[in-house]
């Protein structure tokens, strides 16, 4: 079984009473919609044409929201439908930023995702769900997309009928009959014009879409306005950009230093790691904890951040990455523990420990790549490529960090500091590299709306902070400190830069709409 909707609208007339009718049948809180109609105009007056679209979830066959989940929170029934046991949510968020249909909220009184689960008190005693019941125009059309005989199956042979974004390749079960493009197409329409009877967007989105509402003017292409739509929000703000800031810290700092260890004159003696070594521990550890608090405080249930241990669904990135990062955290206390006992640790044990921990760091900074490729939202954060990115900004904040720590009591060795201002240099070089080649790393069948969100970036609202602080502050001056200024300056601009640039991409990842 697979249920689903047929929305026809040769038929709507563009009421709300879906939507009224699903909040007071689910008790939608104030804001928040499971169904909501999108008004789009098109043409000049006295000739405008104003189109309807009914939007919801699509009760995905291959659903992105339950393969991030990290706590199998959702999963598919047996009637097809996508269903959330508030029993396990911890509201991550990661659900809402998986979806491409926009279809998840956080309920702000519980703190839990939620969403259409079909009128599933309904449907199990016979009933339609109530969206489709009040529909003066009977536009609203349910069913069983498995059973050939079913009304909907027939209406969908008998019909040239469209779904939302088949490009992501969630294989929707809500089909539109006759919409208008731009009601189910986010990139065709622009809501920077005003709205009726609903706010404009604010901050962010609002500089997005005025942006590209100036950039169609220029270039005089013609686009429909979205006139009425439901508010939406920046889901993930400052603490992801703290969580990828931190943790490219953590997982660069003390690997390095364990590779200039290992290639200094010391690498074969009693205690391999020595006061440099414990220093760059202490580093790591530091902002690794760091991370691990901004991840918990950013949950809306933040007292269930054990269930990520106790309940993981191993697909998500987000408990793959969990186990990561607490793998090399016990790893980093090691050399701690064997100073404390007494231990030496060099000979054989140097070289495997490098090697064991140099592969955990670079885990600890990439996986954040595959996390975000499960957002399947969020275009701009599939870039093909961002696990091998985020490694190299580990390397440039790693060596950073030491280098500045050298300046206020860290020394590290003539050969050590040789190496950190090579590597802060190579990885500098390279990460420019990456950087200029993002437009070329768009995921497969996303490019137009990844470029879409991209040129925010790079010729958008968000240019000036991309080009000035995050390449010529925070990569091309740091390269000419190295070579005759003090490395320490060199070191906080690159820490900054990087700031920066995780900044604008969890910030311009979010500005366009999506729905």
């Amino acid at each position: 079984m697979q249920l689903g909707f047929v929305i026809d609208h040769t038929r709507c007339i563009g009421c709300h009473a879906c939507s009224i009718a699903c909040k007071s049948e689910n008790d939608v809180p104030l804001g928040s919609y499971r169904t909501w109609v999108k008004y789009t105009e098109e043409g000049e007056f006295p000739s405008v044409r104003r189109g309807y679209s009914v939007l919801r979830c699509n009760q995905c066959e291959e659903p992105p929201c339950v393969d991030i989940c990290p706590t199998s929170a959702l999963g598919k029934g047996f009637n097809g439908v996508v269903e959330i046991d508030p029993k396990s949510c911890i509201g991550c968020k990661s659900c809402m930023q998986a979806c491409p249909y926009d279809a998840l909220y956080i309920n702000p009184e519980s703190g839990l995702a939620e969403k259409c689960h079909f009128c599933a008190h309904r449907t199990e005693v016979g009933l339609a769900p109530a969206c489709a019941v009040v529909c003066p125009t009977e536009a609203i059309i349910p069913g069983d997309f498995d059973d050939p005989d079913s009304y909907v199956s027939r209406f969908k042979n008998e019909h040239q009928l469209e779904v939302r974004k088949p490009e992501a390749g969630t294989k929707p079960n809500v089909f539109y009959r006759e919409v208008t493009p731009a009601g189910i197409d986010p990139g065709l329409t622009n809501q920077s014009h005003g709205s009726i009877w609903s706010d404009s967007p604010t901050g962010d989105r609002a500089v997005a879409e005025a942006y590209r509402a100036a950039e169609a003017k220029a270039s005089e292409q013609t686009s429909a306005r979205t006139v009425y739509d439901v508010p939406r929000k920046m889901i993930w703000g400052w603490k992801i950009t703290g969580y990828l800031w931190t943790k490219s810290i953590a997982s660069g700092a003390f690997p390095l230093a364990l590779i200039a260890a290992w290639i200094g004159a010391d690498s074969n003696t009693g205690d391999f790691v020595g006061n440099t070594g414990l220093g760059a521990i202490f580093i790591s550890l530091v902002f690794l904890a760091l991370t691990g608090l901004l991840l918990v405080l950013d949950l809306k249930r933040p007292e269930r951040f054990l269930y990520i241990l106790l309940r993981p669904n191993w697909k998500s990135w987000l408990v793959r990455g969990s186990y990561i990062i607490g793998a090399f955290g016990a790893l980093l206390s090691l050399p701690v523990v064997f100073r404390m006992a007494g231990i030496g640790f060099g000979g054989m044990a140097a070289p495997i420990f490098t090697v064991v921990c140099v592969l955990l760091g670079a885990a600890t900074a990439g996986y954040t790549g595959f996390l975000f490729s499960q957002a399947k939202g969020r275009v701009l954060w599939m870039r093909r490529g961002m696990w091998a990115h985020l490694i190299l900004q580990a390397a440039v904040a790693g060596s950073s960090c030491l280098l500045i720590a050298h300046t206020v009591g860290l020394t590290l060795s003539d050969t050590g500091y040789d190496f950190m201002r090579l590597a802060l240099g190579v990885s500098l070089a390279l990460h420019l590299a990456m950087t200029l080649l993002e437009g070329k790393l768009a995921p497969k069948n996303r490019e137009a709306e990844y470029h879409r969100t991209a040129r925010l970036i790079t010729h958008g609202p968000y240019k000036v902070t991309h080009w000035g602080v995050g390449v010529v502050a925070g990569i091309l001056l740091p390269v000419a400190l190295l070579s005759s200024g003090p490395v320490a300056v060199a070191g906080v601009l690159a820490l900054v830069g990087l700031w920066a640039e995780k900044d604008l991409l969890v910030r311009a990842g979010q500005a366009l709409p999506i729905s």
